[in-house]
């Protein structure tokens, strides 16, 4: 899967830049939907991770991970769903994944996890009614780790 770096113009300028990612975290009820949005990769994983670990110690009987707005995906964001699974299996199998788009899909099929993970085919509006309170997490790495020079 093609994935869109930093590109420079001989002059120095900035062309484009490497995604970040949103985390939406929202309570309702007993179902926690945490939404992704933008690239879950080697930079971000562990910021997801830890607001994964953080909805796991509440009392939500459901914990629904929302990839419709992912856009990458790569080993890191992997490693953080299959060890979620496996603490989501010892407690109460509270986990759910609601299916990304067809490239972010594609890497789940692709590694063998698609049919280990537990993906929902329902949306996340018929899993979660009524209105939500949100916590939101933007993560972005400095404009200096972008281009990998310290200008």
């Amino acid at each position: 899967m093609f994935r869109q770096h930093v590109v420079h113009s001989r002059e120095g300028d900035l062309l484009c830049t490497p995604e970040q990612l949103v985390i939406r975290s929202e309570r309702h009820g007993h179902a926690h939907v945490i939404q992704l949005v933008g690239e879950l990769d080697v930079h971000t994983a562990a910021v997801f991770e830890d607001e994964l670990k953080r909805v796991e110690c509440t009392d939500a009987r459901e914990i629904i991970v929302d990839l419709s707005g992912l856009t990458f995906i790569g080993s890191d964001g992997l490693k953080v769903f299959i060890h979620a699974n496996a603490r989501s299996r010892c407690d109460g199998n509270r986990l759910r994944l609601t299916p990304g788009p067809e490239r972010v899909q594609t890497t789940f099929e692709t590694t063998g996890l698609l049919s280990r993970l537990p993906f929902t085919a329902a949306g996340v509006a018929s899993l979660v009614q009524g209105p939500l309170s949100r916590v939101q997490v933007v993560v972005s790495r400095p404009v200096q780790d972008w281009t990998g020079s310290t200008r």
